[in-house]
């Protein structure tokens, strides 16, 4: 009944929201809502900086947290539903509504409002922001001492419309398993990425991504891959993989055979995959 990706229910504690549909005597807690700080955070499988990377949270980004302890917040991201454990000096109970996200590839967070000013950070597309003040010489300030260049910035509600041409942003960056910044990510990051920037919503893993219903995709056979158009999203089940057709001809996708995204023929990857033992593609989602 439970995905412990997306469910926080553990054998000792849970989430009260679930509490209807356990037994009454499994202990239960409320929710407290809080805020990545840090530009980009791994979320893990595990309270153990060694464990398997589950997915990564952008600065602004909002969790809800149920338990810290030893260093790690057991929490949910309230954007996809990902469940893990944060490293706690990454959250703030102090929430802040975002008027903003980067809306390049990735930004720097500068001291003035100066490009020769000193560095503090690198932010990621996605990270959330909110900006103060007026613009100064093309900048913005997001906090005491914090400036990001404004044409990097897109307001909140901002939509593109096309996911290929975001997911193109991403081209040579490193494949990174559970990665979801510019810096590394896997084959659902960068889709769920992709159309996050169009207004979409995606969940974090491609099993998810393949089968949860949504009414803005159609679906398809695998086999249909042939007749595939651009911004259609392909995946492979065994291979528990996903990609974006750029048209007929292409995909783009992280690949961990190329580790980097790559665009390469559909039909070349079909192949390679399947003889590396991921199969076939299996479905096929066609925006509507």
């Amino acid at each position: 009944m439970f995905d412990p990706r997306r469910h926080a229910v553990r054998p000792d504690l849970a989430d009260s929201r679930l509490s209807n549909l356990l037994p009454d005597d499994h202990p239960v807690v409320d929710g407290a809502l809080e805020q990545v700080i840090a530009p980009v955070v791994p979320l893990f499988v595990e309270p153990n900086a060694r464990s398997a990377r589950a997915s990564e949270v952008l600065l602004g980004e909002q969790v809800m947290v149920f338990e810290d302890r030893e260093g790690f917040s057991w929490c949910q991201v309230q954007a996809d539903s990902s469940v893990g454990y944060i490293p706690t000096a990454a959250l703030s109970p102090d929430v802040v509504e975002p008027s903003h996200r980067v809306g390049a590839l990735r930004s720097f967070v500068y001291a003035a409002p100066d490009p020769e000013s000193s560095v503090s950070a690198a932010l990621s597309m996605g990270a959330q922001i909110q900006v103060a003040g007026a613009e100064v010489d093309g900048f913005r300030c997001i906090g005491p001492d914090e400036w990001v260049f404004m044409d990097h910035l897109v307001t909140i509600d901002h939509r593109v419309s096309d996911p290929v041409a975001v997911a193109e942003m991403f081209l040579h960056t490193p494949f990174l398993n559970g990665g979801r910044s510019s810096l590394g990510l896997d084959g659902a990051g960068l889709v769920q990425l992709a159309f996050a920037a169009c207004g979409r919503s995606l969940p974090r893993e491609a099993d998810l991504q393949a089968a949860e219903p949504l009414d803005w995709l159609d679906d398809c056979a695998g086999r249909d891959w042939e007749g595939g158009r651009r911004g259609d999203l392909v995946f492979w089940d065994a291979a528990c993989h996903a990609g974006i057709m750029v048209g007929s001809q292409h995909i783009i996708h992280a690949s961990a055979q190329a580790m980097a995204v790559v665009v390469e023929p559909i039909a070349q990857a079909v192949v390679r995959i399947e003889s590396s033992g991921g199969g076939r593609p299996t479905q096929l989602r066609r925006p509507t």
